[in-house]
């Protein structure tokens, strides 16, 4: 696998944007267009993510200090339960080896319509060498669970990089459970 910058001028916008569509619900998602101004200004690093010539995804990442956070990562439907998130979680051990990997996702919550997803993504998490940290945020509406790679967890410079985030509505609350 290896990864392509999104930009404006990148030749598959149309099949991200569709990805990103289907992939996150409306209170989730961001345009790609937003997406790609926000790596414009330094805020994040958005990729198109290849198997050989393949489009087989994208994520997007944000890095702050010593934190690296995946803030999306979108796998096409297709190709969804082959393999490609977990490489794409080692790709980014490698593209970013000096960060702490760090992630949320939605919150397992028995009353949500899509609970058994999100039992299956956290699920998917903890193969891949995350572990909980005992902390959640909500923003936008949703409660998230936060997991992370190489513990300690650096709880305060996680708030620290949420602040950097100019997208609106966005005013995240943290809590414990």
């Amino acid at each position: 696998m290896h990864t392509v910058k999104i930009t404006s001028e990148f030749q598959e916008l149309s099949l991200i944007e569709a990805l990103a569509k289907e992939a996150f619900p409306p209170g989730e998602y961001l345009a790609p267009a937003k997406l790609i101004e926000m790596e414009e200004d330094g805020e994040l690093d958005f990729w198109a993510l290849y198997d050989g010539n393949t489009l087989v995804g994208f994520a997007v990442i944000s890095l702050y200090e010593n934190m690296c956070y995946l803030f999306f990562l979108a796998i096409r439907p297709e190709l969804r339960s082959h393999g490609y998130g977990g490489k794409t979680l080692r790709l980014l051990d490698e593209l970013y080896p000096d960060k702490q990997q760090v992630v949320d996702f939605e919150m397992i919550d028995e009353a949500a319509l899509n609970n058994a997803q999100r039992i299956t993504r956290k699920a998917f998490y903890l193969r891949n060498g995350y572990q909980e940290t005992g902390k959640f945020i909500s923003y936008l509406g949703v409660d998230y669970e936060i997991l992370c790679k190489q513990k300690p967890f650096h709880f305060d410079t996680f708030q620290q990089m949420m602040k950097q985030f100019r997208i609106e509505g966005f005013i995240p609350q943290y809590f414990e459970r």
